[in-house]
């Protein structure tokens, strides 16, 4: 007689809940990709779905907050359940680095992030903001940044390899500002520096009128975390020098304690 939890009708429903979730996480991964949103019919195309089956996904999705549409823009964006899960998970390394990134912040008086490598992005998972300025940089917890053009970004790239990195900007290197890379040898130039040594720079790339200085935090467990200071262009020129040092002494602070 068959075991009744080996039987093939519990085996086949198995597989199909297994399959479900591989279809719900290959959405989730294509609209981490594009924070702008996609069509139905992108993410079928881009996941290799149905279009019917991508949208029965993303309705069940939608309602536990997983995906987000708005009624007054055309697509399909990651909803407010990802991010917050995700600071959840990540609540004890948001610890282990708070001390260090207030200190950052004190010494440079400027906004800190701290960024997790996922998939093609830097998701920022804590910062503290700027202080007693009334012209200051902040950016969204959860907030899913281009690796290619923000210098967290750039601080994770150099921790690939540049046939990884190849990889990732073959499909183009879309120009946000005047002052964005689009050329990928240009971009690999700059990652070979940051790896020999430098920090990672975005001068307005990304938003005008806004510039940052990054270093990768190695030895942090297998994952790749960034910190990143914010500040406007304004005040970019004038204190880049200190910044650098102040990152420089932060990221040996904390590498320090792991060890690396």
């Amino acid at each position: 007689m068959t075991p009744p939890d080996s039987s093939p009708t519990k085996a086949k429903g198995q597989r199909n809940e297994i399959r479900l979730i591989a279809r719900a996480a290959s959405i989730l991964r294509a609209l981490a990709e594009e924070p702008s949103g996609l069509s139905l019919g992108q993410i079928a195309k881009q996941t290799g779905l149905a279009r019917a089956t991508v949208q029965r996904l993303v309705g069940a999705m939608e309602v536990e907050r997983l995906v987000a549409t708005e009624v007054d823009k055309v697509g399909v964006r990651i909803g407010s359940e990802i991010p917050r899960i995700a600071t959840l998970a990540y609540r004890d390394i948001r610890q282990f680095f708070r001390t260090a990134i207030e200190q950052l912040h004190q010494d440079v008086e400027e906004s800190v992030d701290l960024t997790l490598l996922q998939g093609n992005a830097a998701v920022v998972i804590d910062q503290v903001q700027g202080a007693g300025r009334v012209l200051r940089v902040v950016s969204q917890v959860g907030s899913a940044l281009p690796l290619y053009c923000t210098s967290n970004g750039k601080a994770h790239l150099s921790q690939m390899s540049d046939a990884d990195v190849a990889e990732i900007i073959a499909g183009g290197l879309p120009k946000i500002t005047p002052q964005t890379i689009t050329d990928g040898p240009t971009l690999l130039a700059e990652i070979a520096k940051i790896r020999a040594g430098g920090i990672a720079a975005d001068e307005e790339e990304y938003a005008a009128g806004v510039c940052a200085l990054s270093l990768p935090v190695r030895g942090v467990g297998n994952a790749s975390y960034a910190l990143g200071v914010l500040m406007p262009r304004q005040r970019y020129d004038e204190r880049a020098g200190l910044v650098r040092e102040a990152l420089a002494k932060c990221r040996a602070s904390i590498e320090t304690v792991t060890g690396h």
